[in-house]
């Protein structure tokens, strides 16, 4: 092959590469996008006036509905969906149009206070454990996450430790102050010093006495599996 042959073919190949690399890089700009108009696209279901509400009028959920509405449009101060409770009987100091969207701005004195313990279901309590990477798995737990509470002990009539499961499935309620499942990385500069499970009274009350006669130990379930 000639010089001429072998410099044409170099050329070919460069063209050829540099059409693949302009040819990624515009997929990858396509991409990103199409990712940026799926997150104006995004909906959020915010709560909307059924009916026009007057002025000094009290929030009941008959006046009240939903709608979705794309985050690029959606009222910054606008009330979502699952605040429902949180406004229900409380007077307008604004009026409301007919299909409007119904905002904390519209209430004379904004949103209340959610207090952690209102999420403690009926019939439940919440039981705090000492945070240990071994025992309670601190380290790996999260919360929604569901565990088994293993009791370790010794008896009279034994020199080894017996095992006795008190609990099967009990859901995490809270690791430290960490009440949600968000990214792990944000306890790093404040590091749990408890783990709380949801548990009846009966539970509660077998824990609680174990505890004086026995080391409580967890044992992690995969989250979604029974």
């Amino acid at each position: 092959m000639d010089r001429s042959v072998k410099k044409k073919a170099l050329s070919i190949f460069i063209f050829c590469f540099l059409g693949l690399a302009v040819g990624s890089g515009y997929l990858m700009r396509l991409m990103d996008i199409r990712e940026d108009i799926a997150d104006l696209e995004e909906s959020i279901t915010v709560l909307t006036a059924s009916e026009t509400i007057d002025i000094g009028e009290k929030i009941t959920s008959q006046i009240l509905s939903t709608a979705r509405i794309p985050r690029v449009y959606l009222p910054s101060r606008a009330i979502l969906a699952n605040d429902l409770e949180l406004i229900l009987g409380r007077p307008l100091i604004h009026p409301v149009r007919e299909g409007d969207p119904v905002q904390w701005t519209d209430l004379p004195e904004g949103p209340r206070i959610r207090y952690s313990t209102e999420k403690i279901p009926a019939g439940y309590r919440a039981l705090a454990l000492p945070a240990d990477e071994v025992k309670t798995l601190v380290h790996i737990l999260s919360p929604g996450d569901r565990v088994d509470v293993l009791w370790i002990h010794y008896s009279d009539e034994s020199p080894y430790p017996s095992s006795t499961i008190l609990g099967e499935g009990i859901p995490v309620f809270a690791v430290g102050k960490w009440m949600q499942p968000e990214n792990r990385r944000d306890l790093d500069n404040d590091y749990p010093t408890s783990l709380t499970l949801l548990v009846d009274l009966k539970l509660a009350l077998a824990i609680s006495a174990a505890k004086e006669s026995g080391q409580i130990v967890l044992l992690a379930r995969g989250r979604g599996i029974s």
